[in-house]
């Protein structure tokens, strides 16, 4: 039975609920992603035993939760964090009996039960219990991905979210994205489809907190790799879809639930490099005869272990992504080499076939198949924007000479990219106990597009930082408050390369950066779109800066009474988004065809000389009310 509410507006009566968790019930909820164990204790008969002290140990850490038995003999222990556990019960009278080897997992329900033996607390029994794995008393369809997948499935790049698409109905759409290199509305991390929603209405949670990031159009976190690095980092998540608890919100997609690794008793930890090359890779046929060059390196290691064994863990983990790519592009140029004979010279001279005019001048015939049509003033110099043609010229659908070629090569993309992670656990007693966590992900790319002369650079920065303490009033009621902060940090901008640099732009208007801009021939008028001709320049939509940080308080409460679990949870979120977003920067000239781009004559010109910051802020709200009943 689940009773949600969510409001952006009543303030009053949020605070005043807040106020009331806090003075008043003094408790908290079942955390997002946490885990709880609950059973009933009965003697050899299956009577039930009421007022026995039962044990709830963290084998990792040495955390122990006790409880005591209602009259119903139930005992129910909430918001326990990943890990393995032995329940202990005991009572005068009885023997101690002890259920090991049982391992939570985020979101699990975990039912123990014990069963009492007449004799002495000196006495115990143990025995191996196998929790159940299924989500039967909860709310939601949760899909884990358990400890043994994320550590040890193949990863192409080690991007722990391709194992999203282990649970039905979770589709990878990174293919069928709009945008790629080169377009500034471009996503760079992958991007899922879950249940058949769009992308953008997933959420991912990390240690409680929102995980944002920041682009023109898209807040999936994940580096310019496109990558989301950390796989020794994560120690599990699972993904809630469809139907889920009244505790999750905010977005109608999956909820991406992710627990990082912590220290242990224990010492952990490991140092590893993966390398992929193209040695064996097969040639392109769009290649040379030379294999581009291909080289990533994936390197890092972690360690965890006690600063003080049963009270304070620490773990940290750092990873490193370095990418040289040899890209096999294929450019639409104006063909020939600017020499001034008609048979070499082509387009880029000034002549074209006859064909390939938009208004045929005398006399243009079979005997003068080429035509001069001049270069108008500064048109020579734009020519430096595409590389000279290298492999045939293309034909119109008639199979008549377009004065378009094509032009093979193979720029190199370079990708860096650096990830790390600190948690810090205390056992401040026991009834306390904090945990602190900072993520951070640096990278950035440097992307020859389709044209090997014109770049693309995307700088990103993601970062994740969670304070949360967690007390226990009584063995019923315990309280959880979580502070987070998730900031995403983009910038996107191009330039040229190679005899482009030099390219003047007072032909196209004087008031313009020290950057050529972009030009389309034969294309639309929308921004970097489809053209005849492979597009020349930057892209007109670059220095553009979006920054997203999220401040987020949470207070959860947990009741446990009889049968019932009673949950209730407040949260705010503020949101402070600083855009500067203005497309045309770099301006953007735009031509009917070939010919009029050689004689000068512009179809469209859109230039936005001054970048106007946007400032946008929000505070957000919500509360929930959950009972869940094990009948």
């Amino acid at each position: 039975m689940t009773r949600p509410y969510a409001s952006s507006g009543n303030w009053k009566a949020a605070l005043s609920l807040l106020f009331f968790f806090f003075v008043v019930a003094q408790g908290s909820a079942w955390a997002q992603g946490a885990a709880s164990i609950n059973g009933i204790v009965t003697d050899a008969s299956g009577a039930v035993i009421a007022g026995a002290t039962v044990k709830v140990k963290n084998v990792e850490t040495g955390a122990v939760r006790t409880l005591v038995t209602d009259n119903g003999g139930r005992y129910d222990a909430p918001a326990l964090g990943v890990g393995n556990y032995e329940v202990s019960a005991e009572k005068t009278g009885f023997r101690t009996e002890v259920k090991t080897a049982i391992t939570l997992v985020i979101g699990q329900r975990a039912s123990v039960d014990l069963k009492l033996e007449v004799g002495g607390v000196q006495e115990s029994i143990s025995v191996e219990e196998t929790a159940l794995q299924l989500s039967v008393s909860t709310s939601e369809f949760s899909g884990l991905v358990g400890e043994t997948q994320v550590k040890n499935l193949p990863l192409n790049g080690r991007s722990y979210d391709q194992l999203l698409t282990l649970n039905p109905g979770i589709v990878n759409y990174t293919s069928q994205r709009s945008g790629g290199t080169g377009t500034s509305n471009s996503v760079v991390g992958n991007m899922f489809s879950a249940s058949g929603r769009r992308p953008q209405e997933n959420l991912y949670i990390l240690n409680g907190v929102e995980f944002t990031s920041a682009s023109e159009v898209n807040n999936t976190p994940g580096g310019t790799s496109g990558q989301l690095l950390g796989v020794d980092a994560v120690r599990e998540f699972s993904v809630i879809k469809d139907a889920y608890g009244a505790e999750y919100g905010k977005r109608p997609g999956a909820q991406v639930n992710i627990v990082t690794a912590s220290g242990t008793n224990a010492w952990h930890g490991n140092v590893y490099e993966f390398l992929r090359n193209s040695v064996l890779d097969a040639r392109n046929p769009f290649d040379s005869p030379q294999i581009p060059n291909f080289e990533r390196n994936v390197f890092g290691g972690s360690l965890g272990g006690p600063i003080k064994k049963d009270k304070a863990f620490l773990f940290g983990n750092y990873e490193g992504f370095r990418q040289v790519l040899g890209l096999s592009d294929v450019t639409l140029v104006p063909d020939g080499d600017g020499t001034s004979s008609a048979a070499t010279g082509g387009a880029r001279a000034g002549y074209l076939p006859c064909s390939a005019l938009s208004t045929v001048p005398n006399p243009c015939n079979a005997s003068t198949p080429l035509k001069h049509v001049g270069l108008a003033s500064g048109v020579s110099s734009l020519l430096h924007l595409w590389p000279v043609a290298n492999g045939p010229e293309l034909l119109t659908f008639a199979g008549l000479p377009s004065g378009i070629a094509e032009n093979f090569s193979n720029p190199q993309q370079r990708i860096r990219e650096d990830f790390g992670t600190a948690r810090f656990d205390q056992l401040i007693s026991d009834k306390d106990s904090f945990a602190g966590v900072y993520t951070a992900d640096d990278s950035q790319s440097h992307s020859p597009t389709t044209n090997p002369l014109s770049t693309v650079d995307i700088f990103l920065r993601e970062q994740v930082a969670s304070l949360s303490e967690t007390h226990i009033f009584s063995p019923a009621v315990l309280n959880k408050a979580t502070f987070g902060f998730s900031r995403g940090a983009f910038y996107f901008n191009s330039g040229v390369t190679g005899a482009a640099l030099s390219t003047p732009t007072a032909w196209l208007d004087t008031t313009l950066a020290p950057v050529p801009g972009a030009v389309v021939i034969g294309g639309g008028t929308t921004l970097n779109g489809a053209s005849q001709l492979t597009n020349g320049g930057t892209n007109a939509g670059s220095n553009l800066h979006a920054v997203r940080n999220l401040f987020t308080a949470t207070d959860q409460v947990s009741i446990a009474h009889g049968i019932h679990l009673l949950n209730f949870g407040v949260w705010f979120e503020r949101l402070q988004s600083n855009d500067s977003l203005i497309q045309d920067q770099f301006a953007q000239a735009s031509f009917t065809n070939l010919q009029t781009f050689l004689q000068g004559t512009i179809s469209t010109y859109t230039y936005a000389p001054a970048a106007t910051p946007l400032s946008w802020r929000s505070l957000e709200g919500a509360f929930f009310a959950e009972d869940a009943i094990k009948l």
